[in-house]
């Protein structure tokens, strides 16, 4: 989620520069060419735009993605706790300031600069979605140009200063547990049948609406609280406990030592069963689950700071198994991670990824899923954080042109669409990777 603003008369004068841009019109996914998703977070079209988005914003955004060669959008369907638009599932779009208050926050060294800016950015977004439902109208824009339009899911994103969940509010016991009973505030536990309960009925809701599939990201802001830094210090609840003991005859909230690993795996198998019962909702209307993959053996939750090694709460990435069983249809590789960043010192808490020699993080993903995964379930890289000007962004994008096509993959997740709103040639930019991807031109 983006912070800059672009004041009204350059973001008028920007929409019709754009909408004047040529690109590569995506008409279908071609056959053995890399497919270009978009992202659109829609809480950073909302609040970064200098007057209340409307539908024609919507259409007008999608007819641009589209006419420079996008083929699918991934529509944010979460807002740090919040569903931001028309559900009985959520609170209506608030902003709670003793909540922020009393959720220090290592980005935020300001609250009450914090508070001041959200108050009215929320009760603009409140007016947005009462003039439209948002999915509805991307789902809507997109399929008039023929597009794929998916819902994006933030399973693990529900805890912000001034931002609640209604159902970890009404089942706070459905958040990752610490040994004394405290809890990783904003991290649902998908042991709990309740918490997967409340995750299906959010897809289904949307999958009503006509999205065209799920996408499960592992997007986490609360990371960036305060949460105790002690390793592994989440995992605790009750179905991890007993299931634990059910297995292997030691319970992990007395005992001094057990096998982590066995308990990562554990862990791993709550959110398999989500899964599952995700792709049972999804194939059963014959549309797909995507799911967002973090590398390695294990998917990490680090704490202060969010691309750290504190992992806080970790859990197996039974990958194999969402393959052979038919659940993952497509993976986002590097979910919400900076695989572009090999050396940084994030890596280090990942001891299971070892690259041969010469060979970046890319390759090694290639070498590690690509084989399993052939003709079963789709890979996808993530794009990571853009810059915002053309000349960064283009460079940035030669280089994913490059790594998608080199290694094999089958596409990637470009994320977001505000990179390419913010700034005076961006839309350009997108375009020319479009051609980049598939092969034309030089993206050396």
């Amino acid at each position: 989620m983006g912070t800059g603003l672009i004041t009204r008369r350059e973001f008028g004068a920007l929409s019709a520069l754009l909408a004047m841009h040529g690109g590569m019109r995506a008409t279908a996914e071609e056959p053995g060419r890399p497919e270009l998703i978009v992202d659109i977070d829609v809480n950073d079209e909302v609040w970064l735009r200098p007057e209340p988005m409307t539908e024609a914003d919507v259409d007008r955004l999608v007819g641009q993605l589209h006419q420079n060669g996008c083929t699918t959008l991934l529509i944010r369907a979460g807002c740090l706790g919040l569903l931001p638009y028309r559900t009985a599932l959520s609170y209506p779009m608030s902003f709670d300031a003793e909540h922020a208050r009393a959720h220090p926050c290592n980005d935020i060294p300001d609250m009450e600069a914090y508070i001041a800016q959200r108050v009215p950015w929320t009760e603009k977004y409140a007016g947005v979605i009462e003039d439209f439902n948002p999915p509805e109208a991307f789902i809507r824009a997109g399929h008039e140009r023929g597009m794929k339009v998916l819902c994006w899911l933030d399973i693990f994103d529900d805890g912000f200063p001034g931002y609640r969940s209604k159902f970890l509010d009404e089942n706070p016991h459905c958040q990752w547990t610490a040994k004394d009973g405290s809890y990783f505030h904003g991290l649902t536990s998908y042991a709990w049948p309740e918490a997967r309960a409340f995750r299906i009925a959010q897809a289904r809701e949307l999958l009503d609406w006509g999205a065209d599939g799920i996408h499960c990201s592992t997007s986490a802001h609360s990371r960036h609280l305060h949460i105790p830094k002690d390793e592994d210090g989440f995992g605790y609840e009750t179905p991890i406990a007993e299931a634990f003991l059910a297995r292997h005859g030691v319970d992990i909230r007395t005992a001094q030592s057990f096998d982590r690993e066995a308990w990562h795996d554990v862990k791993g198998d709550a959110m398999v069963t989500l899964y599952r019962e995700l792709a049972e909702l999804c194939h059963g209307r014959k549309k797909p689950l995507w799911i967002g993959l973090q590398l390695g053996r294990h998917t990490n939750f680090a704490v202060d700071p969010h691309f750290g090694t504190n992992v806080a709460a970790r859990y197996t990435n039974h990958w194999k198994t969402l393959v052979d069983e038919g659940i993952a249809d497509a993976f986002i590789l590097g979910d919400f991670e900076i695989v572009a960043s090999p050396e940084h010192g994030y890596w280090t808490s990942k001891t299971d990824i070892v690259r041969n020699e010469g060979e970046d993080l890319y390759a090694w993903a290639a070498r590690t899923y690509r084989p399993h995964c052939k003709d079963k379930t789709k890979l996808f890289l993530f794009s990571e954080w853009l810059p915002g000007e053309a000349k960064g962004l283009a460079e940035r994008m030669r280089f994913f042109a490059d790594k998608t096509r080199t290694h094999g993959f089958d596409g990637i997740d470009v994320h977001e669409a505000w990179n390419f709103e913010a700034a005076e040639g961006n839309m350009a930019v997108l375009g020319e990777f479009s051609r980049w991807l598939a092969g034309e031109g030089s993206s050396s």
